[in-house]
């Protein structure tokens, strides 16, 4: 498999808008939102200025606490959106019963001094955590004393909500049958919108094991009266976490039969995709072969773009480990026939070492014979050494014999004996070899063991040896 232990040259290819805000002085933030005072309408030929009496009596009506700008917590402006605001607006949203002194005394802030009127080492996203928690409680227990029939009409704008979704979740499953009708008609126009929806997602997972039969297949119609609609909600992240529960709670063959055909066209993407291939291998594993058949067909026209992509190698190994019959032979015999090339891929490698560990005796003697002549170039490669030592020890002794003889044929056969990689295929020879073979890689060593000493890689077979107290001359 992709991230098995056991290969050791496995290398990891996977790969609030705004600016820093200025402390501004304190009289410089934001104030609660009040209706502006509306001059009279003077021309500038009546009156060209105002005294200081006119403007008294314009903003006389309106109360500025002074106290404010005493308490150091207001010396600390916050930026929301673009715009400078105060903490004192969300405690405004929270309580408007309450003042802003008060509840902001009712925290305990670390670092907040008694005396003194400065703030030491008090983030500012504390402060705002704090009130929006206060906010977003207060948001909550408003759900909690509200109906479903109070809600009537607002069903999607709930549930795209990160509360409102926890709201209907915990509700829909004491609901009786009436309700949960309610809440299928009012969200089954904007399923699609709402399977992709970061809270959204989760009410129709609820909603897609509650409901019943017939409204799961018109959830189903929905989602596959357009073209590739189902495939883009399996590509998203969201989607396809309700993609799966629809799978898991399908009750019928025609279920299946429209999520077959929806997907189909869209398999060799879905493949390739770390979202979407989950669907591909839950289809494999869970419905039956007359079912997955087109879907195998379209993975086996394109057997080498997946086996050579980071998703695909591990779909690929997956639907030859479940598939059964015509699929399964026409996808072992596409894999065969790209050996060559997938044996020095760094994803495709491990779909031939798949077909190795199967141990099936025709399709090991198939490989075999498709990677003869190359053994020695493998040895060499990166990923093609993990295929070579994976055919000696998944192979019988007649077929692991005959593969040590064309290395020791080769002349470049010492090369492989201090080589990066081929030194670990060296060792997995004398592993499995027995008799004249075993011999001759000995003799070998022995030739070549005073170059070995003083090279790392050669060291490494010598130390074959020591680690099991066998001379080697």
């Amino acid at each position: 498999m992709l991230n098995s232990p056991g290969n050791r040259h496995l290398r990891d290819e996977t790969t609030h808008f705004g600016s820093p805000s200025r402390g501004l002085p304190a009289t410089h933030f934001r104030r609660p939102r009040q209706e502006s005072p509306r001059l009279p309408n003077t021309s500038l030929s009546e009156k060209s200025y105002f005294d200081e009496t006119d403007l008294s009596a314009y903003f006389s009506h309106l109360n500025v606490n002074d106290r404010i700008f005493d308490n150091p917590v207001y010396h600390f402006p916050l930026v929301e959106n673009g715009f400078f605001s105060h903490p004192c607006q969300e405690a405004e949203q929270i309580n408007q019963d309450s003042s802003i002194l008060n509840l902001l005394h009712n925290h305990n802030f670390d670092g907040l001094r008694s005396n003194g009127n400065e703030l030491s080492s008090v983030p500012r996203n504390q402060w705002m955590s704090s009130l929006s928690l206060k906010r977003n409680q207060w948001l909550q227990d408003s759900f909690d004393c509200s109906s479903l029939r109070d809600l009537r009409g607002n069903i999607v704008a709930l549930a795209k909500d990160q509360y409102g979704c926890r709201h209907l979740q915990r509700t829909m499953s004491s609901l009786p049958k009436e309700e949960i009708e309610m809440i299928f008609v009012e969200v089954i126009d904007r399923v699609c919108e709402l399977m992709i929806d970061p809270f959204g997602n989760y009410v129709v997972q609820k909603l897609v094991e509650l409901c019943s039969e017939e409204q799961r297949t018109r959830i189903l119609l929905m989602l596959t009266n357009n073209d590739f609609q189902l495939v883009r909600i399996c590509l998203n992240t969201h989607g396809i976490r309700a993609v799966l529960k629809l799978l898991e709670n399908l009750t019928n063959p025609q279920q299946i039969s429209l999520v077959i055909a929806a997907l189909r066209p869209g398999a060799v993407a879905l493949t390739k995709d770390t979202n979407g291939h989950y669907v591909i291998q839950y289809c494999v594993k869970h419905f039956s072969h007359e079912d997955t058949k087109y879907l195998l067909n379209e993975v086996a026209d394109n057997c080498y773009g997946i086996a050579t992509d980071k998703s695909g190698c591990c779909v690929l190994q997956h639907c030859v480990e479940y598939s059964k019959g015509a699929q399964r032979e026409r996808l072992v015999a596409e894999i065969i026939a790209n050996a060559l090339l997938l044996a020095e891929d760094c994803y495709g490698n491990y779909v031939v070492q798949h077909l190795l560990a199967l141990r099936v005796p025709q399709i090991t003697a198939s490989l075999l014979r498709q990677l003869e002549g190359h053994y020695v170039s493998f040895s060499c490669n990166k990923y093609g050494s993990n295929v070579v030592e994976r055919c000696l020890l998944e192979s019988g002794e007649e077929q692991s014999t005959r593969i040590i003889i064309e290395l020791l044929r080769s002349p470049n056969v010492s090369m492989l004996l201090m080589h990066p990689f081929g030194n670990y295929v060296i060792q997995s020879a004398l592993l499995v070899s027995k008799g004249f073979v075993h011999d001759a890689l000995r003799y070998l060593i022995r030739i070549n063991s005073p170059m070995m000493r003083s090279n790392i890689y050669g060291k490494k077979v010598l130390a074959w040896f020591q680690k099991r107290r066998l001379p080697y001359i």
